[in-house]
């Protein structure tokens, strides 16, 4: 039983359809890398980082930098941390602010997603709690 060349190249069609398929779906759904596994591109106390980002914000907010903080924490809600009135955390899932309390000395992990210049606050989501 032979093939003509119509039914070759459909053939040939679907085989490199299906390939391209999957090499797309799997570019487009590439799992995340995990904020604990990402390189810390600072890591320090918040007052010396607000001053670094107010010199030059776009140098921080552009791509995906994660930042390493100390600070006292300020406000704490359901999603999310403040730290010295001009730092909010959004919590990664799972991260809860148990035993946390306003006042309190903490470390936090976090990925920068943007800095606000006229209410000079930045924001970062993805946070982990390193140190209570």
């Amino acid at each position: 039983m032979s093939l003509s060349k119509k039914s070759k190249f459909i053939i040939s069609f679907l085989i490199a359809f299906v390939l391209a398929f999957i090499i797309a779906y799997n570019y487009a759904y590439k799992s995340h890398t995990a904020i604990e596994d990402m390189e810390v591109a600072y890591a320090g106390n918040t007052q010396e980082f607000l001053s670094k980002v107010k010199e030059t914000p776009e140098a921080w907010t552009q791509g995906e930098k994660v930042i390493q903080l100390t600070g006292l924490i300020t406000a704490i809600d359901d999603k999310g941390i403040s730290l010295n009135e001009s730092i909010y955390f959004q919590l990664a899932e799972g991260t809860t602010t148990e035993n946390l309390a306003e006042g309190k000395k903490i470390i936090i992990k976090g990925r920068i997603i943007g800095y606000d210049d006229l209410l000079e606050e930045l924001k970062l989501d993805k946070a982990i709690i390193v140190k209570k």
